[in-house]
């Protein structure tokens, strides 16, 4: 119990690495340099920097008035729950670090592909890379985390080429981002718990994509593109957080 109240705050903390990853790596493709506002691109003031209080001093808006993005402070809440979940579930051990990596790249993946509608590649393949080298030196065998890269790409695939054929054009709902996605997630939770990690996230995208063709059938406004992956990040992070890889 006493080390709940730690987790949390490096959780929070996390989170705003994460977000400054979340603004940087579309906008600016680089990772070093102090932090700028979003609006004004001002360099934030230290105290901005702080989990959630530097948003909610700021009253969720910018020096020049404009509204700052709910996501930045949903992030940090979201990472520190993640992070006492695993705790919860896995103690201070090697698990806890390895799947504090592994949430980590799915909240980072899931806001980017939400606000941008994009998977960077050298991201999610570099990620998954790691998962396959280091999840068998954390107690996974290597067969159910390379099964579950391969099965995991290898599905995506077939629902990305079956999209292209149905979707000609830029509206199918699967991209190759989301291909590289499945095997990271693959290579995370192992061939083992692959179906159970995916299933949420395809679930909650298919509710989504039927209340927005309700919508449309009553006349009113609806985006025209889902962001597939981070319903996918969505699934596959509250399968970690349940206790999925506990045990």
């Amino acid at each position: 119990m006493l080390m709940w109240p730690a987790i949390m705050i490096l959780g929070l903390c996390l989170g705003t690495f994460l977000n400054v990853l979340i603004i940087r790596i579309p906008r600016e493709r680089q990772i070093l340099g102090w932090p700028r506002c979003t609006r004004t691109g001002a360099p934030l003031v230290w105290w901005q920097l702080l989990p959630v209080v530097g948003w909610l001093v700021q009253r969720g808006r910018a020096a020049d008035g404009r509204r700052l993005h709910w996501i930045y402070p949903f992030v940090e809440i979201l990472t520190a729950i993640a992070l006492l979940r695993i705790y919860q579930f896995h103690g201070l051990g090697s698990d806890f670090f390895y799947l504090t990596f592994i949430c980590a790249i799915l909240i980072l993946t899931g806001v980017i592909d939400w606000l941008h509608r994009w998977i960077y590649t050298f991201v999610i393949l570099g990620a998954a890379l790691v998962a396959l080298i280091v999840g068998p030196l954390v107690g996974m065998d290597w067969r159910n985390v390379l099964l579950g890269a391969l099965i995991g790409g290898i599905m995506f695939l077939l629902l990305f080429v079956l999209a292209k054929f149905i979707f000609p054009g830029h509206a199918a709902p699967f991209g190759l981002g989301d291909v590289y996605l499945a095997i990271f997630i693959g290579a995370s939770v192992g061939v083992i718990n692959l179906t159970a990690a995916i299933i949420p996230g395809m679930l909650i995208a298919g509710v989504v994509a039927a209340g927005i063709i309700i919508m449309r059938r009553m006349g009113r406004p609806t985006p025209d593109y889902i962001a597939y992956g981070s319903y996918l990040c969505l699934g596959t992070l509250l399968f970690i957080i349940s206790g999925g890889l506990a045990g």
